[in-house]
């Protein structure tokens, strides 16, 4: 925003481009049992700006390095980026700035850092790491008492 005198009268000339400082992706850790099924939460708030594309990265125990791996645009859609893995499904909507992704059949080799990212026109990227954590097994104790004990 800026303020200019016209012949005496102030004018105040707002940037349509400019963002209010509320703009904020949204995510949270997530916990889930082996085999069970994991929801990814993403959501932009705070913009009026176009969005153009909602991404997918991941850093985990199976992907070591960072791994572009799924797109979600207005015009092409959900859409696997290199390798197709059908346990993710988009549930989010594209219209309403939710990039939430759904994996089932969650396993130890999931675990790890997701990345959700937000590009918009005019002002680019926008994201948030969802960590998810996947508990191993605790295996039973046996005695020689013949009574099982979990561990915890």
């Amino acid at each position: 925003e800026t303020v200019e005198m016209c012949h005496g009268v102030i004018l105040l000339v707002i940037n349509p481009y400019r963002e209010s400082k509320t703009l904020e992706v949204i995510g949270g850790r997530t916990t889930t049992v082996q085999g069970g099924a994991a929801v990814l939460h993403c959501k932009l708030i705070g913009t009026t700006e176009t969005l153009t594309q909602i991404s997918w990265q991941r850093l985990t125990r199976g992907k070591p390095r960072t791994d572009n791996f799924y797109t979600i645009s207005s015009h092409y859609g959900p859409c696997s980026v290199n390798g197709r893995d059908d346990r993710f499904r988009f549930i989010g909507s594209f219209t309403d700035k939710n990039g939430t992704l759904q994996l089932s059949n969650v396993t130890l080799m999931d675990e790890g850092n997701y990345t959700c990212v937000f590009t918009l026109f005019p002002s680019g990227i926008h994201e948030t790491a969802i960590p998810l954590i996947v508990p191993g097994m605790i295996h039973s104790k046996c005695c020689s008492c013949c009574v099982c004990m979990c561990e915890s």
